[in-house]
């Protein structure tokens, strides 16, 4: 496991003093704690500095009589512009996670950009202080402060620094602590058990990663030692220089190695993975995808998910995209999957991806943590066939027309399947604006006899037809017919016991953080997005390793909750939600929600969503207006919002959206009113600009209901709103859907209206036509798409209104 997780990229690294040990700039060697305690003696001599006094007390007295700027100043001058010794540089180039470091000095960061190549990852320098945000770039984390750039950093050195630093509670300090527990580590230069922060880091969070965590440290004590592997890590008593020596040469890192990986792009595009039939990581303990827990790339492998005819008509085009000549018009092509919920779409991407192996096509499974750097994913397929599955794309629809325009260009052969419901059809193809190929494959909402037959032989071969054993083959494909796929599964597994069998597993778990968890679980399995071990860790405030123990270890909570390569799982997906809504109560488990969005919070800053990483957009999900009244009928989700506004009020355009939303659902339309606009001064785009513009255009319709002519300048209002969300956005098709749907329902009201000069219906029914015209032009040429069939029912509505005008 240890090498795997190596070459992969999966190791995390944490660098103390003694790593940079070696390390020199134009004034010297950089000095230790020691050797600078004599340096700030020298530089501040107004200040009683004993010169073998601690570094905290020098570093104190020495801001006292001058300033945390004149101090960083010289901080600066001694430790930036520093180079390394040549294991140094070879430990930077290695396949690192992220890079974590107590050191204000930039060795790490000169070291690589010394070798770094066109298709490296790019680095990125975050300060302790820093928003949160996963970029997929190699993150360089200074726990301590920093000496880059002209403008000072704020260092944590003094006795006070690390007091306001604890209480602080930084949001870098949390997500350190969640993946020191649940991820491997390799620890160089840092004395675990003598650094204030780093010591109660340990303690609360032992490592429990799918590989060993490792401490180099080759003056470490024997009892520190004991210690240190009594928590789980493995202590490497040697110089960090053979320690790299040995990593390189034991895990495949060589030179020539590590380039072949740089070559695949294996190491520079972290969000997506290879899938491999020869090399896949097998599956957790208790995992049983017949009894209902999510696909993962081995069942695939061996031959668990059964072929639907869907599944057929994907893996033909990719396979007539693959035999196709090079120059192909078919050479960039996007087929979109689009399918609710639990009829097998995350299973049917993988069964796509293992036939791919076979036609010489690489296939790439996108993990949902951020945006990908395009130019690098173009690259990878410029030199291999490359197919890429993203399961649930609409956040990321336009990066997947980027990285297809870009390959149209270069003449890459690039081949993207993603999945999506019929729900978010508006957002994902609005943004779908290049010329490459398009194909659209509709997974129906229950079997039919094909598939029912097929899902039967797969249960026959691996002997887990349950309730379905004694009954001949018609009975058992009964069983399947015109359901969707996952609940007769659990019929099979269960038989009609299901529903009693998960809350009897419910009502084993001891109310408390691990029914959160399942609650937290199943309302992220109703979109689809996935949770970290540390995102779950940080939103019940709990550490990582107490939930993944209890994962591991508790047969009525590991029932229900699965842990996968990092990620947590519900493994009945949503079906929990009501059970354990039932057993908190419905007020209770409200207040639940809104403590997972304070905690989570400062993970889900701006920058982390311009990013769209996983935490911002599980936090959207949550305080979702529509989601909470369908899931929470009859609470209270003002004081819900309310209780958000300190938290979300000042920045969060998103936000205000929701509470304008909810406040319409409500029919407070000057709330609604307000709240839209609230969100568009703190965040324009076209959504913000869409919502706003919709809810003008429902007041009017409103008003309209009651022949109030107020209703006008609300239309008029509403009109030139939507005309902004589209030039701010012209491909946007929630704008001219929204557009069109609010008309069409305000024109319904100006029926009531006798007709007469200066005809009010026939006005706007204009400015619907017209509109509408726009809108199919816009669609030329994709006839396949689903936007086009969402027109033609608008279409039809449209003339039923348009008949009854004509008859006033």
């Amino acid at each position: 496991m240890a090498r795997d997780a190596a070459r992969s990229g999966r190791y995390q690294l944490l660098l103390g003093a003694g790593a940079s040990v070696g390390a020199v700039n134009s004034f010297g060697p950089l000095p230790l704690a020691s050797g600078l305690v004599e340096i700030l003696a020298e530089e501040y001599p107004s200040a009683p500095i004993n010169s073998k006094g601690t570094l905290t007390r020098a570093y104190q007295r020495a801001v006292k009589v001058s300033s945390t700027e004149h101090v960083w100043g010289t901080l600066k001058r001694i430790f930036s512009g520093a180079s390394h010794d040549p294991w140094f540089v070879e430990m930077t180039q290695l396949p690192w996670r992220r890079v974590w470091t107590l050191n204000i000095d930039d060795a790490f960061e000169n070291s690589y950009r010394s070798r770094a190549g066109k298709s490296d990852r790019k680095l990125s320098i975050i300060d302790w202080q820093d928003a949160y945000s996963d970029t997929g770039d190699l993150q360089v984390v200074h726990l301590h402060g920093h000496v880059h750039g002209l403008n000072p950093s704020k260092l944590v050195f003094s006795f006070s620094e690390y007091q306001t630093a604890a209480q602080a509670h930084p949001v870098w300090d949390q997500v350190l602590s969640g993946v020191v527990g649940s991820e491997p580590f390799v620890v160089i230069g840092a004395k675990m058990l003598e650094d204030p922060d780093i010591e109660a880091l340990l303690m609360n969070n032992p490592p429990r990663g799918l590989a060993p965590s490792f401490v180099v440290d080759p003056c470490i004590s024997s009892d520190n030692k004991w210690e240190l592997e009594g928590l789980g890590f493995r202590v490497v008593k040697e110089m960090p220089y053979d320690f790299i020596d040995a990593w390189r040469s034991s895990f495949g890192l060589t030179e020539g190695e590590l380039h072949a990986l740089r070559q695949s792009h294996a190491l520079s595009i972290p969000q997506f993975s290879k899938l491999q039939t020869n090399v896949f990581n097998p599956p957790p303990s208790g995992h049983d995808y017949f009894g209902g827990d999510a696909p993962l790339w081995s069942d695939a492998v061996v031959g668990h998910i059964a072929g639907l005819d869907w599944m057929a008509s994907v893996v033909s085009g990719v396979r007539s995209w693959a035999l196709e000549a090079e120059g192909s018009e078919k050479d960039q092509t996007l087929h979109i999957v689009y399918g609710e919920r639990l009829t097998g779409t995350s299973s049917g991407l993988y069964a796509v991806a293992r036939e791919a192996t076979k036609m010489h096509v690489d296939p790439y499974i996108f993990d949902k943590s951020s945006r990908w750097d395009v130019e690098l994913m173009v690259d990878l397929a410029r030199q291999r066939p490359t197919l890429l599955l993203l399961d649930g794309g609409r956040d990321f629809a336009d990066d997947v027309d980027r990285t297809l325009k870009l390959a149209v260009d270069a003449g890459a052969r690039l081949y993207i399947v993603v999945s999506e419901t019929f729900s978010n059809v508006l957002r994902l193809e609005g943004r779908l604006t290049g010329s490459y190929f398009k194909d659209v494959t509709n997974v129906p909402n229950r079997l039919v006899r094909a598939g029912a037959s097929s899902v039967v032989k797969v249960l026959e071969k691996f002997g887990r037809l349950g309730s379905l054993e004694l009954k001949d083959r018609g009975e058992r494909q009964k069983n399947f017919m015109g359901r969707d796929i996952f609940s007769s599964m659990m019929d099979v597994e269960y038989s009609l016991g299901f529903r009693r069998r998960l809350e009897n597993e419910l009502n084993a778990v001891d109310v408390g953080w691990r029914l959160d968890l399942i609650l937290l679980l199943g309302l992220a399995a109703q979109v689809n997005r996935p949770v970290g071990l540390v995102d779950a860790s940080v939103a019940l405030g709990i550490s990582a390793d107490l939930v993944g123990s209890a994962v591991d270890s508790e047969e009525h909570f590991s029932a229900l909750v699965e842990s996968v390569e990092g990620r947590l799982l519900a493994r009945q997906r949503d079906r929990a939600i009501e059970p354990v809504i039932n057993k908190l109560g419905r007020s209770v488990a409200l207040s639940k929600v809104l403590g997972f969005i304070q905690r989570l919070a400062p993970m889900a800053s701006r920058a982390s969503l311009q990013k769209r990483n996983r935490v911002p957009l599980l936090v959207a999900h949550l305080m979702t207006g529509k989601n909470l009244q369908k899931t929470f009928p009859g609470e209270d989700l003002d004081s819900f919002y309310e209780a958000l506004r300190p938290v979300f009020g000042d920045w969060n355009g998103r936000y205000w959206e929701q509470r304008a939303i909810y406040a319409k659902s409500k029919l407070d339309w000057a709330r609604a009113e307000s709240f839209a606009g609230r969100s568009v001064s703190l965040y324009e785009d076209a959504y913000t600009r869409t919502t706003y513009g919709t809810i003008l255009i429902n007041r009017a319709e409103n008003l309209a209901a009651i022949q109030d002519q107020a209703w006008r300048s609300y239309y008029e209002r509403g009109q030139r709103e939507l005309d902004l969300a589209q030039s701010l956005e012209p491909g946007s098709r929630v704008t001219a859907f929204a557009y069109l749907n609010s008309t069409l329902a305000l024109l319904e009201k100006l029926l009531l209206y006798p007709r007469g000069e200066g005809d009010d219906f026939s006005s706007v029914s204009a400015d619907w036509t017209q509109r509408y015209a726009v809108l199919r032009l816009s669609l030329t040429g994709e006839q396949h798409l689903q936007s086009v069939s969402r027109a033609e029912d608008l279409s039809q509505k449209w003339e039923g209104v348009r008949l009854k005008g004509l008859v006033r």
